[in-house]
């Protein structure tokens, strides 16, 4: 019988060292597994930059290399012997902007599947590039890098790196708690038991049906940590958990002095102040659950409005799409055009957490 999928089993954090997940009982080889890691470049730097290098040789060449050159093409290269795999990803246009990135490289060799991504975490882009005929990692090469021992080599502006035995999928998908209690027609129903067919209660649009209902697993590292928004700040009872760039409707007095507008959204990531809203440094895998309707609406978790997936365009890159976590969707993937609400750009969601600290207090939610 087949080993069933543990995902993510281990990271690496210069500042800490290897962290543990899950014991995945590994083979010699993994065929099938991803790689993740986060870095951060200056506005308008393209490389040189080494972000993983790895090479042995016992008895027979080894080598692994994820590097930006100086043109801004993110290379990945895997040689073992005289059999050799390459794929090189151009995010010159993401380097312009600079700012966080986060790399994903999942393989899975039965299907001769390579697959390289480049999310730009601040701007919102996402950039992949699909190859052919990987190589199975050795599962030495894969303990070498979760302890960055062994010929293990990680750039300096590498803050984190994670390996799973399974292809994960890229771009939206991630929302909210499998918990989070969610407003139905019927009453609040914890997120994880809904399911495609369903009504759930909009504050914009009254009930809508739900298109999609999933779970994405992803490591809880640099700027994939949760953001704990604590009650009764924002849910009236109960402290809710969310994805860090799920976006939250806020509005009161701040808002309208800022904006002019009775409600905003705004990423979770920027409501952190220590007291309304925290943000854990706690390395783990967490599960997210996303829920997709047919349009953008505001979805009510304990009273706190939360916006429902957001696809954007996404539809009309249907390659890009089948990577997702709504791959299973196909043709049926709506287009999303404006949002339930503003949504506020960095500076601007920047703005309104410095006006929530001059007012020494949490706007109402």
């Amino acid at each position: 019988m087949a080993q069933r999928d543990v995902g993510w089993f281990a990271a690496h954090l210069p500042s800490r060292g290897a962290v543990s997940f899950a014991e995945p009982g590994l083979g010699a080889q993994l065929s099938r597994g991803s790689l993740m890691l986060e870095f951060t470049l200056m506005q308008g730097e393209v490389g040189p930059l080494g972000l993983v290098h790895l090479g042995s040789r016992e008895g027979w060449l080894r080598f692994f290399s994820l590097a930006l050159d100086g043109e801004g093409h993110l290379s990945l290269v895997q040689r073992q012997g005289d059999a050799v795999h390459a794929l090189s990803l151009d995010v010159s246009s993401a380097c312009q902007a600079g700012g966080r990135m986060r790399v994903t490289w999942s393989w899975d060799c039965e299907k001769g599947l390579s697959r390289l991504s480049l999310e730009a975490v601040d701007g919102g882009s996402l950039r992949q590039k699909l190859g052919h005929d990987p190589l199975a990692m050795p599962r030495a090469d894969l303990a070498a890098l979760a302890a960055a021992q062994d010929g293990t080599q990680l750039g300096p502006r590498v803050e984190w790196l994670a390996l799973g035995d399974h292809v994960q999928p890229v771009g939206p998908g991630a929302c909210f708690a499998p918990a989070t209690p969610i407003a139905t027609p019927k009453g609040e129903r914890p997120a994880a038991s809904l399911k495609a067919g369903d009504w759930v209660e909009t504050a914009d649009a009254g009930p809508q049906k739900v298109l999609w209902s999933g779970r994405v697993s992803l490591p809880a590292l640099g700027a994939l940590r949760p953001v704990r928004l604590c009650a009764p700040f924002f849910g009236a009872t109960r402290d809710l958990w969310l994805w860090p760039r799920h976006r939250v409707a806020l509005g009161g007095a701040a808002v309208d002095y800022l904006f002019g507008e009775d409600e905003v959204l705004i990423g979770a990531q920027h409501l952190v102040d220590g007291v309304s809203a925290q943000q854990p440094d706690r390395p783990c895998v967490l599960n997210w659950h996303g829920i997709l309707l047919e349009g953008h609406h505001l979805l009510s978790a304990d009273g706190c409005l939360i916006e429902s997936l957001s696809l954007g365009r996404l539809a009309r890159t249907p390659a890009l799409a089948r990577t997702t976590a709504l791959a299973d969707l196909g043709s049926e993937l709506p287009l999303h055009g404006a949002a339930a609400r503003r949504v506020l750009r960095t500076y601007e969601a920047q703005a309104l957490a410095a006006e929530r600290r001059r007012r020494d207090g949490p706007v109402a939610a």
